[in-house]
């Protein structure tokens, strides 16, 4: 049987739940991966303070860690998490840590350290960004130029322009000098984008939103602009 066939299919509790690959389409963990982003973005903004978001955020890393730690030590109650988050979840979780705690835990330090424009830009690029450039990459990818990390060029280039246009959309609405939203823009689109072809190991979740944070930051910074 094919490496597909064996990956994309397991039994849990009498019936089959198809588990998607890295390099399957899988629209639903797109849609929910960049909902779940908004989401948080949006409780945000409306008001709830620094601390009530941390804290808020770590009691769901909490309880996304004890479910990770007690599913991937009885295989058990992992069939029954896989039983319902399966069509979400990919084959290569069923027996490794999962990508929402490092989703959770980059939110945290986001809001923890960022000031909060920042740090929901950080979020939106994660949020929109990168499931954009995984649609382009696998839709478009085998007619560009492959990396050594199995992105591609028209996946990275989608993503690039997302941020970009997030960014420029958001600072549009903030007392920022035109001069300078051109060149948030571009510094976001490129942190946002490019950051996950960083030689680190760490999982896209959690290193999109932190690096592409600090480079936004730093150029803020570098601007004079304080929120």
């Amino acid at each position: 049987m094919a490496k597909k066939e064996l990956s994309a299919k397991i039994w849990t509790t009498g019936f089959p739940v198809r588990l998607h690959l890295r390099n399957d389409l899988h629209l639903a963990r797109k849609v929910w991966h960049m909902g779940t982003g908004l989401l948080m973005v949006a409780i945000y903004l409306s008001g709830l303070s620094r601390t009530g978001s941390v804290l808020t955020l770590g009691s769901l890393l909490g309880v996304a860690l004890l479910i990770e730690g007690a599913r991937l030590r009885m295989p058990a109650f992992n069939k029954k998490v896989l039983r319902y988050w399966g069509p979400l979840m990919r084959s290569s979780e069923v027996n490794r840590v999962s990508g929402v705690p490092y989703y959770l835990a980059a939110a945290i330090l986001a809001v923890g350290i960022f000031p909060k424009p920042i740090a929901a830009l950080s979020l939106l690029y994660l949020a929109c960004g990168d499931p954009i450039a995984s649609l382009f990459g696998i839709l478009y990818g085998h007619h560009s130029v492959r990396f050594a990390n199995g992105k591609s060029l028209v996946g990275s280039v989608a993503s690039v322009v997302t941020c970009m246009f997030v960014t420029f959309l958001f600072f549009n609405i903030l007392p920022v000098r035109i001069g300078d939203v051109a060149l948030l823009t571009l510094v976001g689109g490129l942190a946002g984008g490019l950051a996950e072809h960083l030689p680190l190991e760490v999982d896209d979740n959690f290193s999109i939103p932190v690096i592409s944070g600090f480079a936004l930051w730093l150029a803020c910074i570098l601007l004079g602009i304080s929120f």
